[in-house]
């Protein structure tokens, strides 16, 4: 298997590799820590990492944000369903931290063009392609699902808001799961869901 990444010397994209496996890693030990000071300090360095992959705080913020205010109302929802809030929503933030910046520093089509159909590596090498084609796909619909939505409504905040937001994740959610079924059907003709 030969790496390299356009202009990059192969040990820099062997560097990237490891940097992004030991990324994942992390991902996994922070999906089963619950004590909510360590999670919290990982969520602070995975931020920063974040920042740095990125070059822009802005733009690590604008990405990490939908995603803190999911793990918000999921807290707001197990508060007042029986008055503790688990560790469930920091460590959703942390994972996606890790994994968001993991998936940013991966050399992608190198990677995949180095793997051979014949390797035991094909595989787990199709599992993540699919993973990434998934992720780019959802993050997509999004963009359009919520500017269809900014340009339909004529105030953010005012009356009928978060009617248009709940129709517009609706129109999110039912556009992912007619995509994957395609894609799921189009694998299956193919011979690889078996």
């Amino acid at each position: 298997m030969v790496f390299r990444a356009g202009h990059e010397s192969p040990v820099m994209t062997v560097l990237r590799v490891v940097s992004a496996l030991v990324l994942l890693v992390a991902a996994v030990m922070v999906a089963v820590v619950s004590n909510q000071k360590w999670l919290l300090i990982a969520i602070i360095g995975g931020f920063v990492l974040r920042t740095i992959v990125s070059r822009s705080a802005r733009r690590a913020l604008r990405s990490t944000l939908p995603v803190v205010l999911f793990a918000a109302v999921l807290a707001l929802m197990q508060w007042v369903a029986s008055q503790s809030i688990s560790s469930l929503p920091l460590q959703t933030v942390a994972v996606f931290l890790f994994s968001a910046t993991a998936f940013g520093i991966f050399p992608w089509s190198e990677t995949f063009s180095a793997v051979r159909p014949s390797s035991t590596l094909f595989g787990l090498v199709l599992f993540a392609l699919f993973i990434r084609h998934f992720a780019m796909i959802f993050a997509s619909e999004s963009r359009r699902v919520l500017q269809a939505r900014s340009l339909g409504i004529s105030r953010t905040y005012g009356r009928g808001w978060f009617r248009s937001l709940v129709a517009a994740l609706v129109a999110l959610i039912g556009r992912s799961l007619s995509r994957a079924e395609r894609f799921y059907a189009a694998q299956s003709l193919r011979g690889f869901t078996e």
